[in-house]
């Protein structure tokens, strides 16, 4: 059985609606929450297949496959309303398509301006998801020892300078919404790359 996980990879963060048509996968059970509403309402949602629904949840009486299951705060229609309206403003806004050119955009200023500050280990991501990993040398590809906390420590140099970023001790992944402007993808990424540079700066 694959079940995967579309909480943060849903609704259009990898180029598609969600991130198992990216990579060209079925799963038995695919969840969804966070983006279903766009933050207005709680929203979650199990898409579950065919074969694993008829084989495992709902049958013939007579052969005894029956889950029921229900939840308290299924069904609030205000929360449904928002998740219909979201869908409504990605189609016409276009903003998968657009969250791709944010991505790409994101990508390429950073494999070059990271590059240049010397910490790149690589860039890689899907559509507007975007992660950078650090190294402390770029031809061995050597990490940062777990000990300097480079990604931790630049995450608080990001926070100080208004720029909430996902952070790890070697990788920072940008996660921006599908509406981002291409002149605030290069804000995010010229305020990286100074805390970077400070950082480095700084810890030597």
């Amino acid at each position: 059985m694959l079940i995967i996980d579309e909480i943060i990879t849903g609704r259009g963060r990898t180029a598609n609606w969600v991130a198992a048509q990216t990579f060209g996968v079925m799963p038995d059970i695919l969840c969804m929450g966070k983006g279903l509403s766009g933050g207005y309402a709680p929203l979650a949602a199990a898409a579950i297949s065919d074969d694993l629904y008829y084989s495992a949840f709902w049958g013939e009486e007579e052969e005894g496959i029956h889950f029921g299951h229900g939840h308290t705060f299924a069904g609030n229609p205000i929360s449904a309303a928002a998740g219909l309206a979201v869908i409504e403003v990605i189609e016409e806004g276009d903003l998968i398509a657009k969250g791709q050119r944010v991505g790409d955009h994101i990508r390429r200023r950073l494999e070059k301006e990271v590059g240049d500050v010397g910490v790149l280990g690589e860039v890689r991501g899907k559509g507007a998801l975007v992660g950078v990993e650090f190294v402390q040398d770029m031809e061995t590809r050597r990490a940062f020892p777990p000990e300097r906390r480079f990604g931790k420590r630049v995450e608080k140099r990001l926070m100080d300078a208004g720029l909430i970023l996902r952070c790890d001790p070697n990788w920072i992944a940008f996660g921006p919404p599908l509406i981002t402007t291409l002149d605030q993808a290069d804000e995010m990424v010229d305020i990286l790359v100074r805390c970077l540079a400070d950082e480095i700066a700084g810890g030597r």
